[in-house]
């Protein structure tokens, strides 16, 4: 939920926030991104604030290679913004265009590069080492449009709290206003993205056109899709510890093959939740309409099929379901 509260008591609210929800408890190191910008430096500054003697905290900034000495400019700002602190910094620069997948947009590549080197850092510093993103309320409201758009709302949720990976983000409950007139009243700087500009992007064109549109129709509106995403996130949540249970109970892995009788057992919309984390695991998530023709031809009466989804396919015989990945012959 929101909290309410002005900038200026914002290490109290944040402090409040992390008692309330254990979010850092147990945690001997926090590896905090700080891309530079003021979303991730108001974290920095606020956890080093609130974090405990026991917590040691470790700034990282992950350069993609793709805006050349702008770039370049965030990473030193980044390593400046952890020095005034006396924070240890690390930087890992990775070529995302190298490292992009066949029919994955650049947006998607970054974020998965970038998580993966955050969590790689985190397992080479050692156990109890968590990843703190700088995630606001702002960010969630952004995502559940971006996923009404794109049909993915109920199969999707909202952004996490907590991952199961180890990735956390404590800023959720917290306005992107509010966190740089923090900054300002503390007379700190951040760096502004020129590609968060770029309305080519669909989170920017809903971030500089599409939100701000409805609060001036609808004022609080931020606030109500974050409670919705919060909503939708419990209920998938939910869904997933009954597939976990049906899962354990035929026997069968997250990627399958799976029984077909399993299907059948859990129903269509958790059908559907199977074969769309089965998807995403391999790299590619399908659509709404093929999640809808696959798992209609699974529960249908057909004793064997092939259906295309996501690059790849689902197989089906009388017994068994399996998922082929993209590229297999």
């Amino acid at each position: 939920m929101p909290c309410a509260g002005g900038a200026r008591d914002l290490p109290d609210r944040l402090r409040a926030h992390l008692d309330a929800t254990r979010l850092l408890e147990g945690a001997a190191r926090v590896v905090v991104a700080c891309s530079g910008g003021g979303d991730s430096v108001a974290l920095l500054h606020l956890l080093h604030a609130v974090a405990g003697a026991r917590t040691v905290l470790v700034a990282a900034h992950v350069s993609h290679q793709l805006r050349g000495g702008e770039g370049d400019a965030d990473a030193r700002f980044a390593a400046d913004a952890a020095g005034a602190l006396g924070l240890p910094f690390v930087l890992r620069s990775v070529a995302v265009r190298d490292l992009r997948r066949p029919s994955e947009s650049l947006e998607a590549a970054s974020r998965r590069v970038r998580y993966a080197s955050l969590l790689a850092l985190s397992r080479d510093l050692g156990p109890g080492t968590l990843v703190a993103t700088g995630h606001t309320l702002d960010d969630q409201a952004e995502t559940v449009l971006l996923s009404l758009e794109r049909h993915l709302g109920r199969s999707r949720g909202g952004i996490r709290a907590r991952r199961g990976d180890g990735v956390v983000r404590p800023l959720l409950p917290f306005r992107r206003a509010e966190l740089r007139t923090f900054l300002e009243a503390r007379g700190e700087g951040w760096r502004e993205d020129s590609s968060n500009l770029d309305e080519r992007f669909a989170r920017n064109r809903v971030r500089r056109r599409v939100l701000p549109a409805l609060e001036e129709l609808w004022p609080g509106t931020t606030s109500r899709l974050a409670r919705a995403a919060e909503a939708w996130s419990l209920r998938l949540d939910r869904l997933d510890e009954r597939i976990g249970a049906a899962l354990g109970a035929a026997g069968a892995g997250e990627g399958g093959p799976w029984p077909r009788s399993l299907f059948r057992t859990v129903g269509e919309e958790a059908a559907a939740r199977i074969l769309l984390r089965a998807s995403g695991a391999l790299g590619r998530s399908p659509g709404r309409v093929q999640l809808s023709r696959a798992v209609a031809r699974i529960l249908g009466p057909e004793e064997r099929f092939r259906e295309g989804i996501a690059g790849g396919r689902v197989e089906a015989d009388r017994r068994v379901v399996r998922l082929l990945p993209p590229g297999t012959s």
